[in-house]
């Protein structure tokens, strides 16, 4: 069996095991990922972002009434144990159980937490995936590790290399997310997997926010071709804010296109004739320009970035995006994008067929029978 045909039908067996719960109409979720805590060392990658994950959850989300859900890689367990991190940041535990009491705590496995499926008695309830119905539809959230069979068999010589060699030099932690190759694998096999199936896949592990299965770049030429279409019927206040956001997009590209990673300025990501909006993405807490969450609300989705105006404030002077300052706070929000479920839903259900990586090879007749 091939990595690929291996990386289909783990997912498959993975959705198929989950139980489906109704997405009801007064659902209010955020998803975060890939948080993860350490012992607030120098080699813990969670403690630049700490300050700001703590107000965030405490003050925003948890107030407003969101169930909060944890997409893996919450601790770092490859590096340390879990007794050292719960001690360090307490804090956010409490703030965890406070969600689990009031709107709700739900908790997926990483492949840098894996071994929370060992322990008996697990210190908390924590599940593989998740499946929601959604009007007829299916939406499938889980980490992203079960595409590669390397994370389950080498896992103990990772943590092993990491715990005794990592920490005592003090080197940062390394995953699947710095390995551009690799992170492109993991996302070409989760799009194939939820177009053939028709579902809407959830993910984190490669730290990339997706939103409808286009990267970053793919994402600001759709919007620079739609505002050259909007520019011409436009007043012309409008116009001189158009032009306003097609610079700081212009820059952007720049800024993509200098990136070190050789994979960051890759277009059409998946080589389909039609991109399908199957595969989103939550990215990280860890991230250097802040963090990056999905919410689920009123029959939407959205893809939201916090960061702190004095390490990233780029996001203040985009005229297309309202930044909302978390009151008492140096942190913003920003919604990237926004859509609704029933619309990508229409699309995924017209554009999915055999024109993906997937669909060549396999359908879902032949799925179902070789279960």
């Amino acid at each position: 069996m091939s990595r690929h045909e291996f990386s289909f039908f783990n997912l498959r067996d993975l959705f198929e095991s989950t139980v489906e719960t109704p997405l009801l109409p007064e659902s209010k979720l955020v998803i975060f990922s890939d948080l993860h805590l350490g012992d607030g060392g120098r080699t813990d990658d969670f403690l630049p972002n700490s300050r700001m994950l703590l107000d965030v959850l405490r003050e925003f989300y948890l107030a407003d009434g969101h169930s909060l859900i944890l997409n893996g890689d919450v601790e770092e367990l490859q590096r340390f144990s879990l007794s050292t991190i719960r001690s360090r940041w307490s804090e956010i535990y409490e703030l965890f159980d406070e969600f689990e009491s009031n709107h709700g705590l739900i908790r997926l496995v990483g492949n840098h937490d894996l071994d929370l499926l060992q322990r008996e008695p697990r210190p908390f309830p924590i599940r593989e995936a998740l499946r929601f119905s959604y009007h007829d539809n299916t939406i499938f959230v889980f980490h992203g590790h079960q595409t590669s069979r390397r994370f389950e068999k080498y896992n103990k010589l990772v943590e092993f290399g990491l715990r005794y060699f990592a920490n005592p030099l003090k080197i940062k932690g390394y995953s699947v997310a710095h390995d551009s190759q690799k992170r492109f694998r993991t996302e070409e096999r989760v799009y194939d997997f939820a177009s053939t199936m028709k579902v809407l896949s959830i993910i984190g592990h490669t730290h990339r926010p997706l939103f409808e299965s286009m990267s970053k770049l793919d994402s600001i030429k759709f919007e620079i071709e739609r505002l050259c279409r909007k520019y011409p019927k436009a007043s012309r206040r409008k116009q001189n804010k158009i032009e306003e956001s097609i610079e700081a997009y212009r820059e952007e590209l720049t800024r993509i296109a200098d990136d070190a990673d050789p994979m960051a300025n890759v277009a059409s990501l998946y080589n389909a004739n039609l991109v399908v909006p199957c595969m989103f993405n939550s990215g990280t807490v860890i991230g250097k320009r802040g963090m990056t969450c999905l919410e689920i609300e009123d029959g939407h989705i959205a893809l939201v970035h916090w960061f702190d105006d004095q390490r990233s404030n780029r996001y203040l002077r985009y005229a297309h995006h309202e930044a909302f300052r978390l009151p008492g706070t140096d942190f913003h929000r920003v919604v990237i994008k926004r859509d609704s479920l029933d619309y990508i839903f229409t699309r995924i259900n017209l554009l999915a067929g055999r024109s993906t990586h997937a669909t060549r090879r396999f359908s879902v007749a032949d799925t179902q029978a070789s279960s």
